[in-house]
């Protein structure tokens, strides 16, 4: 197994639900920064579920939306959560399915705060976000520097792309083993933007 870590995505499949961005949450593009929003997260936190998929509406432990947070069952979340990852805290939300009734608040946005610079520049292919030029728009090839990777760390976010998620392999693995939907985790060598 690669020492590498993986990265965090979603698995729709044909039936679990897609949710629209994050309601009632001020300055909501911090959470894809990994700055904390512990202190000021507020308790009417919601996803609504999307329009343009009506036909999907299972809920399932990790849930795809627009602003790529983690949102995952209160199952997911405790799993991880027993684990003690360093940096990371867990903002509770509800959703609400397309008729605007509360499906569940049962969930959770998990939000790594760690951001590392570990993309190999040198070794990587991508371009430049004309806007921000501290982010990448896309990434064909991500190499990562070994150097930079804490063996302790159980996820982080890479610095230039900090909307996407990574997680130790070792996390993952237990992750895939106890059967949680909607999960999948993409190795480095096969990740593009």
């Amino acid at each position: 197994m690669s020492t590498l870590p993986v990265v965090w995505e979603w698995d729709v499949g044909d039936r679990f639900c897609v949710l629209e961005g994050l309601q009632h949450v001020r300055d909501e593009y911090q959470l894809s920064k990994g700055i904390s929003r512990a202190q000021d997260f507020p308790k009417d936190a919601c996803f609504h579920m999307s329009a343009r998929h009506r036909k999907y509406v299972a809920l399932a432990d990790n849930l795809s939306n627009l602003g790529r947070s983690l949102v995952v069952s209160r199952k997911l979340k405790e799993f991880v959560e027993a684990r003690k990852p360093r940096d990371v805290e867990f903002l509770r939300v509800s959703l609400f399915d397309h008729k605007q009734k509360l499906a569940s608040d049962e969930y959770f946005i998990i939000n790594p705060l760690r951001v590392v610079d570990c993309i190999d520049k040198d070794k990587s292919r991508y371009k430049w976000n004309n806007i921000d030029p501290e982010k990448m728009s896309s990434c064909s090839k991500m190499v990562l520097k070994p150097e930079a990777l804490d063996p302790e760390l159980l996820m982080f976010r890479p610095r230039h792309v900090e909307y996407y998620v990574m997680v130790h392999p070792e996390l993952a693995k237990a992750l895939e083993g106890e059967g949680f939907t909607g999960l999948r985790f993409t190795p480095i060598d096969e990740f593009q933007t």
